[in-house]
């Protein structure tokens, strides 16, 4: 197996630009398609807390925000309620990193 060492910015850029321009377009490439794997992955996780939430409590993040919590919401609700904001800002992050990268990258396909 392969390791990776972890250099600091300016060393490993001196070395990526010494590269061949078509090894670092192919380096680039390559990374790219692999990253998106993983914020795919990292999206549909987030999809799916946003969606529970809005199951265990009949609403949208969006209309709690219009309507406010209920006069009667105990510590578990308001706990939610700051997940549910952290869910929401890492689907949202990483959707418009994945529509960054689509640039370079295809969208990975869905089985």
């Amino acid at each position: 197996m392969m390791s990776t060492r972890v250099c600091a910015p300016e060393v490993m850029e001196r070395a990526f630009y010494s590269l061949a321009p078509e090894d670092r377009t192919e380096i680039f490439n390559v990374g790219a398609a692999f990253h998106c794997l993983t914020l795919q992955k990292r999206l549909e996780r987030a999809e799916r807390k946003v969606q529970e939430l809005e199951a265990r409590y009949h609403t949208t993040l969006r209309q709690l925000e219009i309507d406010g919590l209920p006069d009667d919401a105990g510590y578990a609700m308001h706990e939610d309620y700051v997940e549910w904001h952290y869910w929401a800002r890492v689907m949202e992050q990483t959707r418009q990193a994945l529509e960054t990268l689509s640039v370079f990258a295809p969208a990975p396909e869905t089985a």
